[in-house]
C-alpha cells in the first residue's frame, strides 16, 4: 500500500505545473551511538560515523524525497574464537509529502523503506543477513525564525517491517530461514539557516527498529540508536 500511494503521489507531482519547481541535493553527516541485538548474535554497542545522501524535488506544495545510507557498521569491543562480531546496515527511504497549510509549514506523506542488514558472530563464525521493507508514513514541519533561520521536525513510522532472515553457519551451511515482522520509528529535530542559496542544518536523529520471528515470537533484530547530524542542501535546478 505504501508503494502504491507513493506512486500516486509521484504521478501527481509530475503532472503539476512546474512554476515553483526546485531540485535540491544534499548530504547528512552523523556520528551515531547505538545498540544492536540479533538472533543468536552477541549484543553490540558502539559509536559509528555515517553519511546519508538525499535528493528532494519540490513542485507546488508536493515534494518527493529520496535518501539513503550506503553502509554503517558497528563492531564488538572483544573478539571471539572466529574474530570480531559486527553488525551492518544500509537504508533507502522514498517519500512523497504534501504541504497541508498555505504557508508550507506542515506536511504529511507516505512512501516505503528498504533496509539491508547483515551480522557476523565472532564467537561461532555464523553469519546472517536480511532485506526488509515497510510502508513509511511521515509528518514534518518547518517553522521559520528571523534572519532566514528555521526549526525542522520530522517523524516517520514504519508499522509493517517484513523480511526473511537468512543464516549460515561457520561452514557456510544454510540454516532454516526465519520470517520476521516488526516496526520502526525514525525521528529528527534540526536547527537550520541559509547561506546564500545553500541550506545548513544541525540536529539530532534517532531510530528504534525491532523485529520478531513470525512463528515463535522470539526477537530477531533490534537496532536502537541516536546521534548528532550536520546537513548541507544545495539547489541544483529551479
Amino acid at each position: 500500500m505504501g508503494r502504491f500511494i507513493f506512486a500516486c503521489g509521484l504521478f501527481l507531482a509530475l503532472g503539476t505545473a512546474a512554476a515553483s519547481a526546485e531540485t535540491d541535493v544534499g548530504a547528512l553527516f552523523a556520528v551515531l551511538s547505538g545498540t544492536h541485538t540479533g538472533a543468536d548474535n552477541p549484543t553490540l554497542t558502539g559509536i559509528a560515523p555515517g553519511a546519508l545522501l538525499e535528493v528532494t524535488q519540490k513542485m507546488n506544495g508536493v515534494r518527493i524525497h529520496l535518501e539513503g545510507i550506503p553502509h554503517v557498521t558497528v563492531s564488538g569491543s572483544n573478539g571471539g574464537a572466529f574474530g570480531t562480531s559486527t553488525a551492518s546496515l544500509s537504508i533507502l527511504n522514498a517519500t512523497v509529502m504534501v504541504d497541508v497549510d498555505p504557508n508550507h509549514r506542515f506536511r504529511v506523506g507516505t512512501g516505503f523503506q528498504l533496509i539491508n542488514l547483515s551480522n557476523y558472530n565472532g564467537n561461532n563464525g555464523d553469519t546472517n543477513y536480511a532485506r526488509v521493507t515497510s510502508p513509511r508514513y511521515e509528518v514534518g514541519s518547518t517553522l521559520p525564525l528571523p534572519s532566514d533561520h528555521f526549526v525542522e521536525l520530522e517523524l516517520a513510522v514504519m508499522p509493517n517491517v517484513r523480511g526473511l532472515l537468512h543464516a549460515h553457519d561457520q561452514f557456510n551451511v544454510p540454516e532454516v530461514d526465519k520470517p520476521e515482522l516488526g516496526s520502526e520509528v525514525d525521528y529528527a529535530i534540526g536547527y537550520g539557516w541559509k547561506g546564500g542559496a545553500t541550506v545548513y542544518v544541525i540536529g539530532l536523529r534517532a531510530l528504534n527498529y525491532k523485529t520478531r520471528n513470525v512463528n515463535t515470537g522470539a526477537l530477531v533484530d533490534s537496532n536502537v540508536g541516536a546521534g548528532g547530524t550536520f546537513e548541507i542542501r544545495f539547489p541544483v535546478a529551479r
